[in-house]
């Protein structure tokens, strides 16, 4: 404690999602009931209140959607919480509503468990989120990820041009969806360690304690 050190050892987020993925493949038949195929979906999660609580946010992220499914016959995997499920009928316009729910191509799930989500991440082809941890975790499986808010915690997964910022912007989406599909090479460098930061933390305290 008189000898305080900085050390450099990556994220343990990444060590827990890379040990899981091993797993998540055989505990849950989710992908196969649902009819997903590897790198032929999209993974779209949408929780946050200002998304799902403001019609005039909940719409262009649902019309862009259902245009990008339609558009591209791409299914889009949407694990939905029974409270978001609940707000797209008094916040989508009936119209929309009625598309989106009867659209064979969205296929809206049930709250994902966390090993059906590492399931869905290392399979889909992309990520539409407004989520923090899943832009972290579509980073960990190289998949590329749509943010759906106005600004992000991890700045250095657009820097890198892993993940780009569109808002609840439809025409943003779409045209961040187009630009995605059509790119060849995705830049992954490891900022969040070797997945073996748990193993470094866990030596040098031994190390440290033991001497």
């Amino acid at each position: 404690f008189d000898n305080p050190q900085i050390y450099h050892c990556g994220d343990v987020m990444y060590d827990n999602s890379l040990h899981f993925a091993k797993a998540a493949g055989d505990t849950t038949s989710l992908l196969k009931d649902n009819n997903l195929e590897e790198g032929k979906f999209i993974l779209v999660t949408i929780h946050r209140n200002n998304n799902t609580d403001e019609p005039q946010r909940l719409t262009p992220l649902f019309s862009a959607m259902n245009k990008i499914a339609n558009e591209n016959n791409l299914k889009i995997a949407l694990p939905l919480h029974p409270r978001t499920a609940k707000l797209l009928v008094q916040n989508l316009p009936p119209q929309l509503y009625n598309s989106v729910m009867t659209n064979p191509l969205i296929k809206i799930l049930p709250p994902a468990s966390f090993l059906e989500m590492i399931a869905l991440e290392k399979n889909c082809m992309l990520v539409m989120t407004d989520s923090g941890g899943v832009q972290k975790e579509a980073f960990f499986f190289k998949k590329p990820c749509i943010i759906l808010r106005s600004e992000t915690e991890w700045v250095e997964l657009v820097d890198c041009g892993a993940a780009v910022i569109t808002d609840a912007d439809e025409e943003k989406i779409i045209h961040s969806f187009s630009a995605i599909s059509s790119a060849k090479n995705f830049n992954y460098p490891s900022i969040f360690g070797d997945g073996k930061a748990s193993e470094f933390i866990c030596r040098e305290m031994v190390k440290y304690f033991g001497s």
